[in-house]
């Protein structure tokens, strides 16, 4: 008989297995006291490591030095008294890299930390490529990871189309790490929220994925999350896992690292930032700039509006002394600075361009036929504040054991607001969208309970924040 709801994060293990160059293989889920994995949209390959109680020495026995493989294979609950289907479930191979922080608390027991990663991860760091290379720079990307880097063609869960189509690109003896890297900075999609918004990574229960962060904004989770307690239903045993009162939707933690930091974002250009660009072709300097307010004002966004005040001088203000104490002081203006988009030279970035690299034109202005690396606009100042966007407004939250979650998908939390008012007025600037960028799987194999951390950012208002009058709307609770 399946068990009832009862437990909250309960999950059931597959396997838990290790393969030594021999072929030996065993089974390790009854000496792992612990496992975390993590996959993150900055990183190209899902990690993962296993706490161990080893009693029985495999260390010795499966003659341990870094070129073992481990599998998990791990499904949530969910339902009532139900699996996870596969494709909602984490079934990976991973490659033993390091051993670490060995300690023996008894005579014949040892402790030690297993840590792991996605075998391809080895072979995109040493495999080296040399060649030229021609079409979009998707195209260019695929073909190197399929015919250079062992991936195969079922193993892309999504990959979307970029342009322009005739770039020509020289691999400079490059890993497949490092070409991973650039032509997924440098590639974009047509009208798109951001130039050059790509991102590449792989998710622990599917495949790699290579797209736009406006493709993320439109990926919904079909399930909320909420603070409310659990422990107040009745038949708790009967109720859907996944229900909104279900134990698996409940938030079990909130944590924000930093809501802003304007400072950071004005020095490292996300709000605004200019380019130089010297032509050695033309022998001439050109001027490429990035205004925040642009950015905002074409469609795709998470939610649709910058996370500050654009375009409005930003005023110095002070208050007066207060005299009496039901009436806030009253303010001053003492100053004055430009706003935080116009403030264009708070990041210069010099860089520099060429036309027509790879044909004989004697044209500069002709059309060309193969495209090089180019500085011919704002694109890498967007790239640059996109990543300073995303990790701007963070939120760190912690909700049962879930293995059917993936970063680059769109999740809502209701969170309740931090105040005692019961009569408290909506916060119009929070949908409570938030997009996914990092997940850290924990799970007891022991107990089979587990927890999944997520890194979520919040990358634009649902309101102009310059419309919002939070403090208009709020009610009094003695005058209610």
């Amino acid at each position: 008989m399946e068990s009832a709801n009862y437990k909250q994060g309960e999950f059931t293990v597959d396997s838990i297995s290790i393969v030594n160059q021999d072929g030996e293989s065993a089974d390790i889920s009854k000496l792992v006291v612990g496992f975390n994995m993590f996959e993150s949209i900055y990183k190209k390959f899902c990690t993962a490591e296993l706490a161990i109680l080893d009693g029985l020495d495999i260390l010795k026995y499966y003659k341990m030095s870094g070129q073992e493989y481990v599998r998990i294979s791990v499904r949530q609950k969910e339902g009532v008294g139900e699996s996870s289907d596969s494709e909602f479930s984490i079934d990976k191979t991973f490659r033993v890299y390091k051993i670490e922080n060995v300690q023996r608390p008894q005579e014949l027991v040892q402790t030690y930390v297993m840590k792991l990663c996605d075998p391809r991860m080895f072979f995109c760091r040493r495999k080296r490529i040399s060649k030229t290379m021609r079409g979009s720079y998707d195209e260019m990307l695929q073909r190197i990871l399929l015919e250079d880097g062992h991936f195969l063609p079922q193993e892309f869960d999504y990959w979307e189309k970029t342009s322009p189509s005739n770039h020509q690109f020289i691999s400079p003896n490059w890993t497949i790490s490092s070409l991973i890297d650039f032509l997924t900075s440098e590639s974009s999609i047509l009208n798109g929220p951001y130039k050059n918004g790509m991102f590449f990574y792989q998710t622990l229960n599917g495949g790699f994925r290579y797209q736009d962060i406006s493709t993320m904004f439109k990926l919904e989770f079909p399930i909320e999350f909420s603070y409310k307690p659990r422990n107040a239903e009745i038949d708790t045993d009967k109720q859907d896992l996944n229900s909104p009162t279900g134990l698996n939707t409940q938030i079990l933690a909130i944590e924000k690292p930093h809501v802003f930091d304007t400072m950071k974002g004005t020095i490292n250009g996300m709000y605004s930032a200019f380019m130089k660009v010297y032509n050695p072709i033309k022998k001439i300097e050109e001027d490429n700039f990035y205004d925040m307010k642009e950015v905002y004002e074409r469609s795709g966004h998470l939610s649709g509006y910058p996370l500050l005040r654009l375009d409005e001088n930003e005023k110095v203000l002070t208050t007066e002394n207060q005299v009496d104490k039901q009436i806030s002081p009253k303010v001053s203006e003492v100053d004055i600075d430009l706003a935080p988009n116009k403030n264009l030279f708070s990041t210069m970035v010099y860089e520099t361009t060429m036309v027509h690299p790879f044909d004989d034109s004697t044209d500069v202005d002709s059309p060309e036929t193969f495209r090089g690396l180019e500085n011919k606009d704002s694109s890498s100042l967007e790239r640059n504040a996109l990543m300073q966007i995303l990790d701007n407004n963070k939120v760190l939250v912690t909700i049962p054991f879930r293995t059917d979650i993936t970063c680059g998908t769109i999740i809502k939390l209701l969170m309740p607001p931090a105040e005692s008012n019961t009569n408290f007025s909506p916060d119009e600037l929070n949908d409570n969208r938030y997009l996914i960028t990092a997940i850290n799987i924990e799970g007891n194999p022991l107990e089979y309970i587990g927890y999944c951390h997520l890194e979520c950012v919040k990358e634009s208002y649902a309101a102009d924040i310059m419309q919002v009058k939070p403090l208009d709307n709020s009610q009094d609770p003695e005058n209610v």
